[in-house]
């Protein structure tokens, strides 16, 4: 994993729920699991195929600050943060 902004390191240790975007990538997922997750204040982008699909914060305490990513009701005995999928872009070839 890299591009990890480290106030926001503790999303990347729990399960988060991606909403829409690509099957494989829909629901519940862990993004310590995946390959490539660069994360930033507003979204994340996960490296799928020849690409990078994008998923933006749905609740304003999924970003930096947030309540959720820095409690320890976070620590996955509680909801997972929600994201939805925003868009794709291509990798330049």
């Amino acid at each position: 994993m890299r591009g990890i902004d480290p106030s926001i390191s503790a999303i990347t240790l729990n399960s988060v729920h991606l909403e829409g975007g690509p099957s494989t990538l829909s629901g519940t997922v862990v993004l310590a699991e995946l390959n490539d997750v660069i994360c930033s204040a507003e979204k994340i982008k996960i490296r799928h195929g020849n690409g990078y699909e994008h998923y933006e914060f749905i609740d304003a305490q999924g970003g930096v600050g947030g309540a959720r990513t820095n409690s320890p009701a976070h620590d996955g005995g509680s909801d997972p943060l929600k994201l939805r999928w925003v868009g794709r872009t291509k990798i330049a070839e």
